[in-house]
């Protein structure tokens, strides 16, 4: 019976809502009266707290026995300042509990205890109980000897239920999730068997040591002698503990029961790594993967008068990824299973016996011509727009591999760890609110096997053998940084100004004088160089910042490379292999090693035996034969390729699992937006150890600048131009003139010819468009301000398009538009010999089989084109334009200058003023050549007979006015 509990229930019971019914019974008035509203409440309140005594009996009660096995637990809380715990557990069930033994100084505490709760009473049927067991909570404390114990984390299971003796099941160790107020705490590994006392015999109780039971075998996990390699390679990145630097770290593992210790680092600004790498560990540890402890890494500081704290830890949860067998076995992996070529045949059916030594020297090729090619043809080749590398396609040069992002995270370089992984050393302890902080790195890896169960039996050979040099290295390395795309905005118009900031060590380079103006996409183009000391200085760091005027640059984003990896890894990342051996060229070998040198170190490293040649054409490689016939059968020789045998080699490395010639696309991160991308940027970095020998040439990735051309345009006539006015004279004219662009440049257009009356008009007039212009792009670059408050220009790159209409003009209306043309200057539509041929066909889009050519190859056309307007959909013919298209260089324009219209210096060619008809004016320049050449030309006989009429009569006039009077009378009387 249980009642003040249930009592103080239902005090606590409140009801949900205005509708809801009271939790306690009610002795209230129920028929009511006539009291007033106070005197009700009062009563009802009354009746309320009149709540009667609640029993809850069972007809039915049991005894049961518990056993809990309390087997470990792990990656529990550090409590303590040495950055470890005094772990115990308290076991609770209904009105018991029990605790498990301490375990001093541990995190991965092993008790191997089962605990036995002898005659508890349940109520109920046994077969409910079996259905819903009660919970069994077990809560962990870490030890102190002074004050309060602290809580670690708790959990709750539920047992299983055994109603019989003859239940043949069996309770299974299984991983429970410890909670805290921070949330995960660690894992107990136990289980929990409740069994019935029913008046059978209860199964024997597990074995003792110590006085204490131990959890039974059947349970228990089963044990194997297990060898743990261990390479400790060196610390870095630590920064302050208690104010003072860590210059002299060492590390304890923690693995199950054996605890072993690193040696002490001398001094980590000098060398960061351990003098003795390697560290061996014969253990026990379970044989399936599920129930293996984890691995603690404590990092303590050697200071003075024999201070050794406990500046940060580790966990390792799990060891399955450093799982190997117990004979190490070669690392050769081929990189495409479908192109092995075994020994006994090549592909081809060739006999293997049979070698054709091919001499080095190659035939005498001539070299191509090499302007207008550069790395950007390369690379714009790689990612599919070959329209801006033309030439480079043609001459069927190799491509680079472009990655999608960073190089680490590619799955066949497993992010450069296959020599050794990089662990956070956090600091901090259970009762730390904000969290733990990493306090530097741990550069270290596992080699996990079995071992004999013979103690006396020979170990297998170790894994770890053939260190590199833990000295320091001093490196050369070169940053290729070539663009950035889907940047953020970082000013009010929406765009941004990048530039790049470089820090590797304590030298940092800025580009800020280089800044892109009002860009998300930059194209930087730049390569950077540093010396340095790995792993002293091993953290290459790259930040976008947006350039500002008057206020701080604001960062954009940032990244951060990791050399060293890339330098210890065995995919060889410190320099890309290229996919051909070429000695000049474009495409030039840059590594400080040539190809047969690095297919030896590579044999080597990976227990190989070394490569045998056969010839210069012929080598076996890890049993495998490869031929270069099989690799340049379909190749056309080009006169950069180097020596035979290093081609083969080069050709063979492509193969192998190593890092090939690539760009990376690394995703910027910014300290405040952690979560988000600040955009990518397109890198690459090649690192060249001093012990090789001097680097190869640079790869220049210069931004592509465009080159200044000239645009002459002579428009010499037109011809059958539509007559769009009518004069006063009923007569069909059009008042002529010619307007001329290209993108980015001031508009031109030639003098009038007036009063056309056949469509034709001279002009003798040039127009001349400077420009710039990227060969090898075939784009045209135009720099301007968008508004006049800009500080910087705003590059747009469009196709060098120039645009050709003719107007008529108004004088008071605005201009008649009569018909256009556009010229693309790569692919221009030969021009007509005479105006009778030019028709609208020579238009490549009216006509897909019209013969276009590039004026920037042939220099000047001369002759008639067509300009017409659409109407309706359809195009019409408005009319034929005579020019003379010249292009130009900067150079040659300076050699042979000329200027606009008809201005001095007129040369090249000279132009004299057109020959015109008399009626080609402005009527209102000169009124009196008007009415010769308008009035007179249509009404002149008119105009004529109208004088001599008028002059007729005049004379008559006169006549009669000068006759005597005294002939009148005679005359008037007869």
């Amino acid at each position: 019976m249980d009642l003040v509990r249930r009592r103080r229930w239902h005090r606590k019971m409140k009801a949900t809502g205005k509708e809801s019914k009271p939790c306690t019974f009610s002795f209230g008035d129920e028929d009511g009266d006539d009291s007033d509203d106070s005197d009700a409440e009062e009563k009802a309140k009354a009746g309320c707290l009149a709540a009667p005594r609640m029993f809850l009996e069972s007809t039915q009660v049991n005894k049961y026995q518990l056993r809990a096995y309390i087997y470990q637990a792990r990656s529990l809380m550090a409590a303590d300042d040495n950055a470890r715990s005094d772990p115990y557990a308290v076991v609770g069930f209904g009105t018991q509990s029990q605790l498990t033994r301490v375990l001093d100084k541990t995190l991965s505490p092993m008790w191997d205890q089962t605990l036995i709760f002898d005659e508890i009473t349940l109520y109920g049927p046994a077969e409910l109980v079996a259905q819903n067991p009660p919970e069994v909570v077990i809560e962990v404390f870490d030890k102190d000897l002074i004050g309060k114990d602290e809580f670690l984390g708790r959990t709750i299971c539920k047992p299983m239920v055994k109603l019989s003796m003859s239940d043949e099941r069996t309770c299974v160790l299984q991983w429970h999730e410890l909670i805290n107020r921070r949330g995960n705490a660690g894992e107990m590994l136990a289980s929990f068997e409740l069994l019935l006392m029913n008046g059978e015999d209860l199964p024997f109780a597990p074995p003792k040591r110590n006085d204490l039971y131990i959890v039974p075998t059947g349970i228990r996990p089963v044990m194997r002698r297990t060898a743990v390699e261990i390479l400790c390679w060196g610390m870095r990145n630590m920064k302050r503990y208690q104010l003072l630097s860590i210059t002299s770290p060492s590390v304890e593992f923690e693995i199950g029961d054996a605890v072993i210790q690193s040696p002490i680092i001398k001094n980590t600004k000098k060398n960061p790594n351990f003098s003795n790498a390697l560290l061996f560990v014969d253990t026990m540890l379970p044989k399936e993967e599920y129930f293996m402890p984890p691995v603690n890494l404590r990092v303590r500081d050697h200071r003075a008068f024999g201070r050794k704290p406990t500046v940060g830890m580790h966990v390792i949860r799990s060891l399955e990824k450093y799982m190997v067998s117990s004979t190490p076995q070669p690392t050769y992996i081929t990189a495409s299973n479908t192109d092995q070529v075994l020994m006994d045949g090549s592909p081809n059916g060739d006999n293997p016996e049979t070698i054709v030594d091919m001499p080095d020297e190659q035939k005498a090729l001539q070299p191509p011509d090499l302007e207008d090619i550069d790395w950007w043809c390369k690379y714009y080749t790689s990612i599919g727009e070959e329209d801006k590398a033309l030439k480079y396609v043609e001459m069927g040069l190799d491509s680079v591999m472009i990655y999608d992002g960073p190089l680490e995270s590619v799955p066949e370089f497993d992010g450069f760890t296959d020599f050794c992984d990089t662990f956070e050393i956090f600091t901090g302890d259970a009762d730390d609110d904000e969290g733990q902080e990493v306090i530097g790195e741990f550069k270290g890896g596992f080699k996990v096997y079995e071992l004999p169960e013979d103690p006396n039996a020979p170990l297998p050979p170790k894994h770890l053998d053939a260190l590199p040099n833990p000295d320091p290295e001093e490196c050369v390395v070169r940053v290729y940084l070539i663009q950035a795309y889907d940047l953020q905005p970082a000013d009010p118009n929406g765009l941004a100004d990048p530039y790049l900031e470089v820090t590797l060590g304590k030298k940092s380079i800025s580009l800020r004088d280089s800044y892109k103006p009002n860009t998300l996409n930059p194209i930087f183009g730049e390569m950077l160089e540093f010396k340095c000391h790995i792993p002293l200085q091993k953290d290459l760091k790259i930040v976008v910042k947006d350039y500002d005027l008057l206020t701080s640059d604001d960062p954009i984003g940032e990244t951060i490379i990791d050399l060293e990896n890339r330098y210890l890894s065995q995919y060889r990342a410190n320099c890309g292999v290229h996919s051909v051996y070429y000695t000049s060229g474009p495409c030039q070998w840059r590594d400080a090693c040539k190809p047969t040198e690095i297919l030896e170190a590579f044999c080597k490293r990976h227990r190989l035996e070394a490569p045998v040649y056969g010839g210069n054409t012929q080598v076996t490689v890890a049993g495998r034969r490869h031929t270069l016939r099989e690799y340049e059968q379909n190749k056309e020789p080009s006169p950069f390729w180097g020596p035979t045998k290093e081609r083969l080699a080069c050709y063979v490395l492509n193969r192998l699992p190593m890092v090939k010639e690539h760009i990376e696309t690394r995703i910027l991160r910014n300290k405040l937006q952690p979560a988000f991308d600040q955009g990518k940027l397109q890198c690459w970095v090649d690192i060249f150890p001093k012990s090789l020998g001097p680097p190869g040439p640079p790869v220049d990735i210069s931004a592509r600048i465009p080159k200044r051309y000239e645009l002459r345009v002579v428009i010499w006539n037109t011809t059958e131009v539509v007559l769009d006015e009518t004069n006063l004279m009923g007569e069909q004219m059009s008042d002529i003139y010619v307007k001329g662009w290209l993108p980015g440049t001031k508009k031109q257009k030639t003098d009038v010819h007036y009063r056309s009356l056949d469509g034709d008009g001279n002009f003798n007039w040039r127009f001349v468009f400077p420009f710039e212009y990227l060969p090898a792009e075939q784009v045209l670059v135009d720099k301007k301000k968008e508004h006049f408050w800009s500080l910087d220009e705003t590059e747009e790159r469009t196709q060098p398009i120039f645009t050709v209409q003719v107007w008529d003009n108004d004088f008071i209306s605005a201009d008649d538009f009569l018909g256009s043309l556009e010229l693309n200057l790569n692919c221009m539509p030969k021009p007509a010999k005479t105006a009778k041929a030019c028709k609208l066909t020579q238009l490549p889009d009216f006509n897909n089989q019209a013969k276009c050519v590039s004026l920037f190859e042939q220099k000047k056309l001369n002759g008639f084109w067509p300009v017409y307007e659409t109407v309706q959909g359809q195009p019409q013919l408005q009319g034929k334009v005579e020019m003379e298209i010249e292009i130009v260089t900067a150079k040659e324009a300076e050699e042979r200058p000329t200027a606009s219209a008809r201005d001095e210096p007129n040369m090249h060619p000279k132009l004299d003023p057109p020959n015109r008809p008399a009626t080609s004016f402005f009527f209102l320049s000169n009124p009196f050549k008007s009415c010769k050449h308008i009035i007179w030309r249509n009404y002149k006989w008119r105009i004529i007979i109208a004088l001599l009429t008028l002059l007729l009569i005049a004379i008559i006039v006169v006549f009669i006015y000068s006759f005597p009077k005294e002939i009148w009378p005679a005359i008037f009387k007869g």
